[in-house]
């Protein structure tokens, strides 16, 4: 697991009382910590990589936030206090620490989004152990010639996109535009806080330049949102149901295709990359009759732990219930969740 440094130098300007202060507060916590590690209630292992680049991602999407939130309430609202001035230019986090140990970085919401966007990028690295970089950029270039004029523009509009993130070097991005809008609401608003706590402004210039940035927020613009305007013109074409592939159309279009085929999200999908054996995953493919060797050659595309699915093993599967299972999981979510925890309250699991 990865090391917490409690160093007494880390911070030179606060004392040792008010450390061991802070200390003992964090201390409280520790069954809570030890419960989660021993008494884990996913089936999905978070390796020590997945947990340190959740914490990465965090801390750039916080970074983020903060310095649009500056730099909208110095260039747009005349701000001129020093703190504020100095976040927006300084080019790394300053509230990630105050709003974690208040707890405002810990939601269900916020961390499934985390969660999600390691998984994608975890996803990305394994195909680029299949597929070189160039074969990869290159995947939705063909589209780009398309008689449709309306395909071409949606695939031009996409590698924009991709290439604004760069999400084809497997490397973790973090970009304000691919938020989904209840994700930046539920953490602009506690960055605001912190901004203020952390300069001592009481002015409203913060406030009012975070309402701009949810204001002007457009989830149309982002890598999935292009994505999924794409799949929905590619599978309109007569034929293309043979071409859903991650190596044939990088990892984003594919996510959006295979969506729209299975009535499934695509975070929904991304999830069940991360399950053992992607069980979920081969039986969405199932469930739509994707042919045994297609099945087989995306989940070896997909695989990160040396798994094998057998064409003995995809065929036992029943394509009536995998449909029946897929369109329970394609329920509203709240739905879903909440049947989950009234399951294990009513079996006597833990909720």
């Amino acid at each position: 697991m990865a090391k917490r440094d409690f160093s007494m130098d880390r911070n030179p300007g606060i004392g040792l009382v008010q450390q061991a202060a802070a200390i003992g507060t964090s201390s409280a916590y520790i069954s809570d910590d030890l419960a989660s590690a021993l008494f884990p209630k996913s089936d999905v292992i978070l390796t020590d990589r997945m947990l340190s680049n959740g914490r990465q991602y965090l801390r750039m999407i916080v970074q983020e936030i903060e310095t649009e939130i500056c730099m909208i309430a110095t260039k747009d609202f005349g701000m001129q206090q020093d703190t504020i001035i100095e976040i927006g230019n300084s080019g790394r986090v300053h509230s990630y620490a105050l709003l974690q140990n208040a707890g405002l970085l810990g939601s269900k919401t916020v961390l499934d989004n985390v969660f999600t966007s390691v998984q994608r990028a975890e996803l990305s690295a394994r195909l680029l152990q299949k597929i070189s970089q160039a074969d990869l950029e290159s995947v939705l270039t063909r589209y780009l010639d398309d008689d449709d004029a309306s395909i071409a523009d949606a695939a031009m509009a996409l590698l924009v996109a991709q290439s604004r993130d760069n999400v084809g070097s497997g490397s973790l991005q973090a970009q304000i535009t691919n938020l989904p809008a209840e994700i930046l609401f539920a953490l602009a608003w506690p960055i605001t806080a912190a901004l203020q706590k952390l300069s001592g402004d009481e002015g409203q210039e913060l406030k009012k330049a975070t309402e701009k940035l949810l204001g002007q927020h457009d989830e149309g613009i982002g890598t999935q949102s292009r994505a999924q305007r794409l799949a929905q013109l590619v599978d309109q074409a007569e034929g293309s149901e043979q071409n859903l592939h991650p190596m044939h159309d990088g990892l984003d279009l594919f996510l959006a295709r295979l969506a729209r085929r299975s009535g499934l999200s695509v975070d929904q999908l991304i999830l069940f990359t991360a399950e053992p054996n992607m069980v979920r995953l081969v039986l969405t493919m199932r469930a739509i009759r994707l042919p045994l060797d297609h099945a087989l050659s995306i989940f070896s595309a997909l695989d990160g732990g040396g798994q094998l699915l057998t064409r003995a093993s995809y065929d036992e599967i029943d394509v009536e219930k995998a449909t029946a299972l897929v369109s329970d999981w394609s329920a509203n979510t709240l739905y879903q969740n909440a049947q989950d925890l009234l399951n294990a309250h009513l079996s006597g699991l833990p909720a």
